[in-house]
């Protein structure tokens, strides 16, 4: 049986060196984040199958953000499914300068791993699938899945609103992808507490990531992905960033 794994979630909710994609006039140049520890219920289709955990460290002069998630419910902890994901950063002018992406899924069955380096002299990104490597040119300000999410996070939280470009890199290509944010806030109840969180919303894909965050803080309040098969995968805040 082949098991069902978590989509990287963020797989996500990674940042722009150019900000002019972004319609917020009034907005602050993103500050360099402070570390942060949040816990997250995870569901499927609403049925709780885990607990995740979102990390940002000081690693030397740079910074290691980490998404952790366990099964503990249902398939998932009956398959041991644990799957990480971790991004390896610089802070240069408001915005991340990805270095380094690892991506880890262990079940009973399986392990899968992969990983992209940014070498940004020679403007080149490296993907490893585990079965083989992809070449290709890096764009200014791109980013890996996983540190989308913070990307995100840092521009709602320096006062950006509507529409955002982030680049991605993905397994062959640099992907442009395009999200919305609120112009206002909104309630927002998770197990964590109230919180009056803007909604971001990716606006050029069906199935892509929808986040809320509730400034200043950077950890989302909750997010939201979608499957190629319609699967609903849930983060939920359940013990704020300490």
């Amino acid at each position: 049986m082949r098991p069902r794994t978590l989509p990287a979630l963020g797989s996500a909710f990674t940042m722009l060196l150019l900000l002019a994609g972004a319609r917020a006039p009034a907005a602050e140049l993103p500050a360099a984040p402070p570390p942060f520890t949040a816990r997250y219920r995870v569901l499927r289709d609403g049925d709780a199958i885990g607990m995740a955990t979102l990390s940002l460290v000081r690693d030397g002069t740079g910074y290691v953000f980490r998404n952790v998630t366990k099964g503990n419910a249902g398939l998932a902890a009956l398959l041991g499914l644990d799957v990480s994901e971790s991004s390896r950063f610089d802070w240069r002018s408001g915005a991340p300068l990805d270095l380094d992406y690892r991506y880890r899924m262990r079940s009973a069955f399986r392990t899968i791993t992969r990983g992209a380096r940014f070498d940004w002299p020679a403007a080149r990104i490296t993907v490893d699938n585990g079965r083989s490597q992809e070449r290709y040119a890096a764009l200014p300000g791109t980013v890996d899945r996983n540190l989308s999410v913070l990307v995100l996070a840092s521009r709602v939280a320096a006062g950006m609103r509507g529409t955002t470009v982030v680049p991605v890199a993905m397994n062959d290509h640099v992907s442009q992808q395009h999200y919305a944010i609120a112009t206002a806030p909104a309630p927002l109840q998770v197990p964590a507490g109230r919180f009056e969180a803007y909604a971001v919303q990716r606006s050029d894909a069906d199935n892509g990531l929808r986040a809320w965050f509730a400034p200043p803080m950077l950890a989302p309040v909750r997010m939201e992905q979608r499957d190629g098969k319609g699967t609903v995968y849930l983060l939920e805040l359940e013990q704020a960033p300490h």
